[in-house]
Order: structure tokens, then C-alpha cells, then sequence
């Protein structure tokens, strides 16, 4: 089978497309043949050897891909052919990822792809909308009609925190810098979209909920922390996801303690199986409800990885995929 694999960490051109044996499942496992894989930046990030935690070299990342079931162990839930997606496990970490012709999951990382959704949009929403799940509800028991703010918003979590919360019943406001980008999020839903680089950010915010904020998933910490202070009310939750605008913060710990503002980190990892089946039947509950769909960038054919990842850091909104049938 073909399979994007790297045998040293260092730059992301040492992932490469190769030829390597079909694997087989065992006890509890399925084995897939994976039509989309999607794209993380966390993949970059494991190649390149910043994300802990990496598994045993050669490795395979993806993490998460929607296809059919090529065969299952006896006694499985599933049967051959079942169309099916796959959730956040230690695939694409300490297993082989996605980025396959055939990957083997563990059969409780499972699930059935939902019914009238394509294998797109299947493969475009595990990872991003269980961490958007348990930074809104899991951890940020949003409750309907607060206000939510969503930083970073034209990222695959911040546009599934978008469509999540607005299911959800809360008023959103979302950020991008940039324009077209804030077109398409006021599209998706979003109460209000704002330019992040604003000099009145704070003011225009506030403005735009009537108030301050209750809930922010901030996808990119930095100096957007303290601003997330300022923009509190009382009780809020800063539910940190990401680090774009850097790893380091400087607080001014008054206004935390006279909000009383929990800052708290997302990492959708800590879910286990049972956890993430459950978000994830919740997720996909949410957005049917809200007639939502997970948002799809572009689609790569199997070749073009590489040029997947260049987009990846390039700006994109919504999933990147690539078509392992390509």
C-alpha cells in the first residue's frame, strides 16, 4: 500500500510518499481503507519533532479520516464495506495515522459516518469539533444565550467553535484579520465578525454582544490572553486551544481574580474513547439540528501532501483533505 511516512524528525520534507505492507487487524481493531485523510497542524508539528509524545519511527501521521471497512475482528460492531469515520485516538501519534491507503483503528475510536453526510465532510470534522466540543461544553459548560467569543476563527476548530456555539444557542463573535475570511464567517453563522488587529478590539467586541464575554476558545493566546481578560465578565472561562500569536503571556492577575476568569487548557487528547464517542455523537446531534456542515477548504490528491501542508500554513478557512483514492 502507499503510505506518507518520515524516518527522522527534522523538516516536513522528510515525510515522504512510499510503498509499505497492507497491515491486519486484531482483537478490538478495524481495518479501513481510508478514503479522506485531513490535515492537522499538529501534523507538521510531529514530523518536525515539536509535539510530545510521538510514537516509534517510521510513523504515519493523520489522525483522523473518514472510508470503508476492509475487515474487523469477529465478533466486531462493524462489518466490510460500512462507511465510516475515524476519532481521536493515539492514531497518527503512536499508531499509524490516515495518511494511508488502509489504516487499523481501534474499533471504540470508531464510528459509523453520519447519515447524509458525504465522506468529506466526514473526514474534515473528528478532530476539530471534539476539541471545539470540550472547549464549549465539556469544559466550558456554555449554557444558551452567553456570549462567546472565538479567536483565530477561520482555523478548522475556530470554524467548527463557531457553528458549535451558534448551534448551541449563544451569541458569537468571531475574529480574522482577515477580510474575506470575516465574510465567510458572518456566513457561517457568527453574530458578529470583527478584524483581530483592531486598536479598539475590546470596544468593538463588547459593542457587538451588548456586553462582555462569558466564553472565549482561544485558538491564539499570546497577548490576546490579557485582552480576553479585559473583555471578561464575571465568571468567564478562557478556554486556551491554541498558540498563534505565541506561547507566552503576561497577566495582569487582578482583573483574573476580581473576575474571577477561569484560564483553563483544551487538549483533546485527555478525552477517552468512551468520552469522544459520546462528544462526538453530541457534535454531530448539534450541528444536524443547527442544518450545519463541516467546512472544507481544499482537496489534495494522494501526490500532493506537501503541497497540502504549504496551504496549511499559508491561511486557510476551514479542512484541508487529501484524497487517498487520487
Amino acid at each position: 500500500m502507499r503510505a506518507w511516512r518520515f524516518n527522522e524528525f527534522g523538516d516536513i520534507k522528510n515525510f515522504q510518499l512510499g510503498e509499505y505492507p497492507k497491515p491486519e487487524c486484531g482483537d478490538g481493531e478495524v481495518l479501513i481503507k481510508v478514503h479522506y485523510a485531513a490535515l492537522n497542524p499538529a501534523d507538521r508539528l510531529l514530523v518536525e519533532g515539536r509535539y510530545p509524545g510521538a510514537g516509534a519511527l517510521p510513523l504515519t501521521v493523520g489522525r483522523d479520516g473518514s472510508g470503508t471497512v476492509e475487515d474487523a475482528a469477529e465478533g466486531s460492531g462493524f462489518a466490510r464495506g460500512d462507511s465510516v469515520v475515524v476519532l481521536r485516538s493515539e492514531i497518527g501519534i503512536t499508531r499509524q495515522g490516515t495518511l494511508a491507503d488502509y489504516v487499523v483503528a481501534p474499533e471504540e475510536c470508531v464510528a459509523p459516518l453520519p447519515a447524509n453526510w458525504s465522506m468529506e465532510e466526514g473526514a474534515a470534522s473528528p478532530l476539530v469539533y471534539l476539541t471545539a466540543w470540550k472547549a464549549l461544553v465539556t469544559q466550558g459548560r456554555l449554557k444558551p444565550g452567553e456570549h462567546v467569543l472565538v479567536t483565530g476563527a477561520s482555523g478548522g476548530v475556530g470554524v467548527a467553535a463557531v457553528q458549535l456555539a451558534k448551534g448551541l444557542g449563544a451569541k458569537v463573535v468571531a475574529l480574522s484579520r482577515s477580510e474575506e475570511k470575516r465574510i465567510e464567517l458572518k456566513q457561517l453563522g457568527a453574530d458578529a465578525v470583527l478584524d483581530s488587529g483592531a486598536d479598539d478590539l475590546e470596544d468593538q467586541v463588547q459593542a457587538a454582544l451588548g456586553g462582555g464575554v462569558d466564553l472565549t476558545v482561544e485558538n491564539l493566546s499570546g497577548p490576546y490572553i490579557q485582552k480576553s481578560v479585559n473583555m471578561a465578565n464575571l465568571n468567564a472561562r478562557i478556554m486556551v486551544i491554541g498558540l498563534l500569536a505565541g506561547p507566552a503571556a503576561e497577566l495582569q492577575l487582578g482583573l483574573v481574580l476580581f473576575k474571577q476568569v477561569r484560564v483553563e487548557g483544551v487538549h483533546v487528547g485527555k478525552f477517552s474513547p468512551p468520552e469522544a464517542m459520546d462528544a462526538w455523537h453530541q457534535v454531530v446531534d448539534t450541528l444536524d439540528k443547527a442544518k450545519a456542515k463541516p467546512l472544507i477548504d481544499t482537496v489534495f490528491p494522494m501526490a500532493e501532501v506537501q503541497e497540502a501542508f504549504a496551504r496549511l500554513a499559508g491561511g486557510h478557512l476551514g479542512k484541508l483533505l487529501v484524497d487517498l483514492r487520487a
